[in-house]
């Protein structure tokens, strides 16, 4: 599909989206000792509200983030918003998706997520951050809910509170199946210079003022902003990247590209970037008028979070122009007044983590919570690790073919 094309049916794709003929529905929640009123889809008044009270609050917290889902990923609305009988609320930002009776009735097959993986950190939010027993009340009524899983992602700042609610008062009931992770956070308290000066390790600041030196004599361009030019720049790249590993594992170009695209399709790009507005950051370099390397940058609040970043590793490489861009979303953090900035999980690679680590990141124990009625985490665990090792097999095979005998 080229650009024009999908410019003039992205109004049209934008229209499909499954949260208006969601149905509210409430009713009286009673467990672990407590009781609340649960409203479904969260009503958008009261979750702004709750959001602006919430100190970490970040922007996959925000509801144009779950409308994001819903019209780019084919999920629909089941937000929940709790209101105790002392005054406090939450909400817990979640979507469904499966096979239901009705619009807004859950089915047996559904499948339940805040958020579904590549969606960033769910959760709950809640005046002045979720406690131990809001998350124990959560996980209670959530375990209850009808359907084939409930995925829950917390992000790093309730991390420990999730991890305590989640460990007793299950008795003999099976509690959530816990799957440990490690995001990279990078603290941002002291603004820029106290980053430069004291995160930053001096690998890092040597790079980039390597990068910078090495961008001016190249005359480098880079752009910034979230308009349709930069953002057909960025998934380019996306593409170019997928070619590159293609050719590394001795994959056909066209099943990358087509796994690819399914995996992360240029409607969640586009989605993202027009609800969040000025929230959403693109960096792209180019060099004599090619793109070569980019970042994709959300901010709300305290929180920045690095979405997406891809580079041309030929073309970039040389001028650490990766580094650069990525640096740019940093200081776009600092200026904006973010506490933290989330440069997301490592996926394993141990060149990923020390690259995040340069930067001043630290990795945070976190994990996904997930109620399952049939085995779906064990299965995909299983069918990753046997895709890992046959894309590592073909990896170490290209790598020695291209070794001089």
């Amino acid at each position: 599909m080229s650009w024009s094309q999908f410019s003039r049916d992205v109004p049209r794709l934008l229209t499909i989206g499954t949260k208006s003929a969601v149905a509210t529905q409430t009713r009286d929640v009673v467990c672990r000792g407590g009781a609340a009123r649960m409203t479904s889809p969260a009503p958008r008044s009261a979750w702004a509200e709750i959001v602006a009270s919430d100190p970490l609050a970040g922007p996959s917290h925000l509801p144009a983030w779950l409308d994001c889902i819903c019209e780019a990923g084919g999920w629909s609305d089941a937000s929940r918003l709790y209101e105790f009988p002392d005054g406090r609320r939450m909400v817990i930002p979640l979507v469904r998706q499966g096979f239901a009776a009705a619009p807004g009735q859950s089915g047996l097959l559904d499948v339940h997520a805040s958020f579904p993986r590549g969606w960033a950190s769910g959760g709950i939010v809640a005046p002045g951050g979720a406690t131990t027993e809001d998350v124990a009340f959560a996980l209670t009524d959530l375990a209850a809910a009808p359907g084939l899983r409930m995925l829950l992602r917390p992000g790093f700042s309730t991390a420990a509170t999730w991890r305590e609610a989640s460990s007793h008062g299950w008795g003999s009931e099976c509690g959530p199946l816990k799957m440990p992770l490690a995001t990279y956070i990078l603290d941002l308290e002291g603004g820029l210079e106290k980053v430069w000066s004291n995160r930053l390790s001096s690998k890092a600041r040597s790079g980039i003022r390597n990068a910078q030196r090495k961008a001016d004599k190249a005359k480098l361009e880079i752009d910034v902003g979230n308009s349709p030019q930069l953002l057909a720049d960025f998934y380019d790249l996306y593409l170019r990247w997928l070619d590159r590993r293609a050719r590394e594992r001795r994959m056909p170009r066209a099943v990358a590209r087509w796994r690819g695209q399914r995996a992360e399709p240029m409607l969640r790009f586009h989605t993202v970037a027009t609800a969040l507005g000025e929230r959403c950051r693109i960096w792209v370099a180019r060099l004599d008028g090619t793109p070569i390397a980019s970042a994709f940058a959300v901010y709300h609040g305290a929180i920045g979070i690095g979405w997406r970043a891809f580079s041309d590793r030929e073309l970039a490489g040389p001028l650490r122009a990766h580094e650069l861009v990525q640096f740019l979303a940093i200081e776009h953090a600092c200026g904006i007044g973010c506490r933290y900035f989330d440069m997301g999980e490592s996926g394993g690679a141990a060149g990923l983590a020390t690259v995040k680590k340069r930067f001043g990141a630290k990795p945070h124990a976190v994990a996904e919570y997930a109620f399952e009625r049939a085995p779906i985490s064990y299965v995909e665990r299983n069918l990753a690790e046997l895709r890992n090792r046959i894309e590592s097999r073909a990896l170490s095979a290209h790598q020695c073919h291209r070794e001089p005998s």
